[in-house]
């Protein structure tokens, strides 16, 4: 592999921040969007670009508005709905309820940019309708190991959540109502449009929407751009240490291109009353198709040694 940590930049606006390698814009954290109330406000990246400059996220999409980039949120959380959208009742289907909540930015913790690694954390606020403060979060996104040699950057998401409650939470999902194969949550990636039937493959070998609802340590997705017609990689690792570690994955080639780190895919994830749940989560952005050699080998060489 190549010289990696290439210098990073990082740019403070109104409404976010952008870190920048050289002259290509690498992802912008919007942290304050302009979301409908219907759609569930809440922070994510957009756009999430490769070290060649091509884009490898979605936001808005007119299918589904509420997938933004690459978020972090809970689609069923005690029956409050912090995905966006309609909420899949038991019995019922997906059925309007006015119980769209809301994850709020509240203060930015360390917004810093040295030796190659950009990090900006945060804490936020999980808010019901009614305006209930059910959980708070302490987010930490860092960029780093941009290697223009080898066209790979990897971005590192760790959350933190806490119960501020008086109440047992419980993180569920659609398949956890009783809508199968609907176990979306977590950390979610919507990638852009000319990635639909794209190649997707798990570190157990199995491809496509087959690795639904199945655990692995890693997922690949590898698409081809629209105007550049070249191909980009994207690889989903779980950390070790994580609660059901190796993760379910909720994954779609078609009809659109989505990925989700699915913590509750299969059951429920319960939190007392002050208790709180750490994930990390790394995702390689990469030009080209990588084979599942070179991802082992960066997973070796480049995350592991992060695990302790």
């Amino acid at each position: 592999m190549g010289v990696v940590n290439e210098e990073l930049r990082l740019e403070t606006g109104p409404g976010g921040v952008r870190v920048s390698a050289g002259a290509v814009e690498l992802a912008e954290y919007v942290v304050e969007p302009d979301t409908p109330r219907p759609d569930s406000p809440k922070p994510y990246l957009h756009p999430l670009r490769t070290t060649a400059g091509d884009v490898v996220t979605a936001v808005r999409p007119h299918d589904h508005p509420w997938h933004n980039g690459l978020q972090f949120t809970a689609a069923n959380l005690s029956g409050e709905n912090f995905w966006g959208g309609r909420t899949y009742v038991r019995g019922q289907g997906y059925t309007e309820l006015d119980n769209n909540g809301s994850i709020r930015h509240l203060r930015w913790q360390r917004t810093h940019c040295a030796s190659g690694l950009a990090e900006l954390r945060h804490s936020l606020v999980w808010e019901t309708r009614a305006g209930e403060c059910w959980l708070t979060e302490d987010r930490s996104i860092e960029l780093s190991d941009v290697d223009l040699c080898d066209g790979s950057w990897l971005l590192t998401w760790k959350t933190s959540l806490c119960n501020t409650s008086d109440r047992l939470l419980e993180w569920g999902s659609p398949a956890t109502e009783g809508r199968p194969t609907a176990g979306y949550g977590g950390l979610f990636w919507r990638g852009p449009r000319s990635f639909v039937g794209g190649t997707a493959f798990s570190s157990t070998g199995v491809p496509g929407d087959s690795a639904m609802g199945g655990r692995a340590p890693w997922l690949a997705y590898t698409g081809q751009h629209d105007i550049s017609l070249r191909h980009s990689t994207l690889v989903f690792v779980d950390c070790p240490a994580n609660v059901r570690h190796p993760t379910p994955w909720y994954v779609r080639t078609e009809p659109f291109p989505v990925v989700s780190f699915a913590t509750t895919f299969h059951e429920p994830l319960p939190l007392e009353p002050g208790g709180r749940i750490d994930l990390t989560h790394h995702a390689i952005v990469a030009d080209g198709s990588w084979e599942p050699e070179r991802i082992e080998k960066y997973i070796a060489t480049r995350i592991a040694a992060r695990w302790g």
